[in-house]
């Protein structure tokens, strides 16, 4: 047995095409209030003793791919990077930008390692001194933060570059709450 709605708006609807239609306006309803951010993230490394990307820098960078993907984030990342000049490092930041520009990203975040060997190193591998990032709008290019973490303590466990890592995520996260109307 069929039963029939009479709408004076929407006519006459059987009740199975009346299911479809609230579940089609539900599906709608939902699919236009999800959405998220997608973030371009590049790794940029500084360290004269390293022709390549070092593990720490490719360990520094997972872990903040992976944190900023269970904060609810779509993450991206442009190809981390050595620099091997001062005058590299704008290079790298075009070609990053221009990646998350093209990959419709909502923010480009370049994240710049610098290592360093003196006599205070305790292995053949340099340490990790410093990071800074920078934090642009990826379809305008405007800077909207920049910040840096300064006398970073490692004894090259991988335990510690968690922690740096958790504490970079933490600054990056910070600031793009606080530039979250500039985006």
């Amino acid at each position: 047995m069929k039963y029939l709605i009479v709408d004076k708006t929407f006519g006459v609807f059987s009740m199975g095409k009346f299911k479809r239609l609230i579940v089609m306006l539900t599906l709608g309803l939902c699919a236009a209030s999800c959405f998220a951010k997608q973030i371009c993230f590049q790794v940029v490394q500084h360290d004269n003793s390293a022709t390549d990307v070092t593990e720490q820098s490719l360990t520094i960078e997972d872990e903040v791919l992976n944190k900023f993907f269970e904060y609810g984030f779509i993450v991206t990342n442009a190809a981390a990077q050595v620099a091997v000049s001062d005058g590299s490092n704008e290079k790298i930041y075009k070609t990053g930008i221009g990646e998350a520009f093209n990959g419709f990203s909502d923010y480009f975040v370049q994240i710049n390692l610098f290592f360093s060997k003196d006599e205070s190193t305790t292995s053949s591998k340099s340490d990790l001194k410093k990071i800074d990032f920078s934090i642009a709008n990826a379809k305008t290019g405007t800077k909207l933060a920049d910040s840096c973490m300064e006398n970073i303590k490692l004894e090259h466990k991988k335990d510690d570059l968690k922690k740096v890592s958790s504490t970079l995520v933490s600054e990056i996260n910070k600031a793009l709450k606080e530039n979250k109307t500039k985006a």
